[in-house]
């Protein structure tokens, strides 16, 4: 039945169809003194019907000289000229309206005259519903296309805005994923760079000062803890039934305290200043501003090697200003120590945070000794 039905559903079939119809109700019409020629003209313009959408051109044309020599030469007399309705409502749906009321009213004025002009003439009712017939067959016929097209636009925005939608989407889940790198390069190098201290410190200590070692031991621990609830929560954010997860909140400036207190444990001190008017700031600024703090204490610790460094913030009404610096290693640099300029990911990852915020950031070796970050991340809906 599928392929039956498919074939009953094609266009050429039900204009086949319509065909058949307007050919019987045209043959109907015909006076029985028609000649054979009659006959066959009054098939022609009718059966050809069958194939309106592919030439409604040459189909009205057809359509309209049968019905125009019949009616002259007084061999029928339908109610209302079918075929070339249907040949007209065609071509003002599949053509532009200039084409079609040039076209169409041209074969009605012909088919009009031809009827008033024939043997049989043409009385007043059909007089007026001629016209008012074919005027309409158009004027449907140019609804019919103005819906198509403003279908087909509407279908064109909706596929745009598809479209529109997966990019957006596609951005989006690069910048999640931007986001998730930059998280876990600062969680893993943090951690990892302060459990390397301590572990170093440790073996230094260890047959001198075990006490000491004991508490380095204990400090690789905890940042071994701390490392692991952040990654937690980190693939929570990616686990598919993240609710079930244990997600911890977002660090911010409150845990700077204990971010200091694992530095200082792995052996690089630091001092801490606040200025301005402290107070809650959005939870990206927050996020930022300690991951910023996180990594620049974390390449000081790396490549100043234990010295000193500060930490500054102050609190502006638009911005939120940090500085970072360390005054540098008093000697010469341990072999593992790398120029600041070929950090890798670290001072990538800064930049990108800040310039997601629309903030500033500059990083470069001190005047005298050392490495000084200096970030502005603005708190307000503007960019610096």
């Amino acid at each position: 039945m599928g392929p039956v039905r498919g074939l009953l559903a094609s266009p050429l079939v039900l204009d086949g169809l319509l065909a058949l119809l307007l050919a019987g109700e045209a043959l109907a019409s015909l006076s029985p003194a028609a000649p054979v020629a009659a006959v066959a003209l009054t098939l022609a313009g009718t059966l050809c019907v069958t194939w309106r959408r592919r030439a409604p051109e040459a189909v009205l044309t057809l359509t309209s000289i049968a019905f125009i020599v019949c009616q002259a030469m007084g061999y029928t007399n339908p109610s209302l000229p079918f075929a070339p309705l249907v040949a007209i409502y065609t071509l003002a749906v599949r053509r532009r309206p200039s084409i079609s009321v040039s076209t169409g009213g041209s074969a009605a004025v012909g088919v009009i005259a031809g009827s008033a002009l024939g043997e049989t003439g043409i009385n007043d009712d059909l007089l007026l519903d001629y016209p008012l017939s074919l005027v309409a067959a158009l004027t449907i016929g140019y609804g019919v296309r103005v819906g198509r097209k403003r279908a087909e636009l509407l279908e064109a925005q909706s596929v745009e805005l598809a479209r529109e939608q997966a990019r957006r989407t596609e951005r989006a889940v690069e910048h999640e994923r931007a986001r998730i790198a930059r998280e876990l390069h600062d969680i893993v190098a943090h951690h990892v760079s302060v459990i390397v201290a301590q572990a170093g410190a440790a073996e230094v200590v260890f047959d001198r000062q075990p006490h000491l070692a004991r508490q380095a031991l204990a400090s690789i621990a905890t940042v071994g803890r701390e490392a692991l609830v952040e990654m937690r929560r980190l693939l929570g954010v990616l686990h598919p039934y993240g609710k079930s997860v244990e997600q911890s909140p977002m660090p911010g400036l409150d845990g700077l305290p204990s971010l200091i207190a694992q530095i200082e444990r792995a052996g690089l001190p630091v001092q801490i200043a606040v200025g301005g008017n402290r107070r809650r700031l959005p939870a990206g600024v927050e996020l930022s501003a300690y991951r910023i703090v996180q990594e620049a204490l974390t390449n000081s610790l790396k490549h100043a090697w234990p010295t000193q460094a500060r930490v500054v913030l102050c609190y502006y009404e638009d911005f939120l200003e940090l500085c970072i610096s360390d005054i540098g290693h008093d000697g010469d640099p341990p072999p593992e120590n790398v120029a600041r300029q070929n950090e890798g990911r670290g001072l990538l990852g800064m930049q990108q945070r800040v310039a997601l915020l629309g903030g500033y950031l500059a990083a470069g070796p001190a005047p005298d000794r050392g490495f000084v970050v200096t970030a502005r991340l603005p708190v307000g809906d503007g960019s610096l």
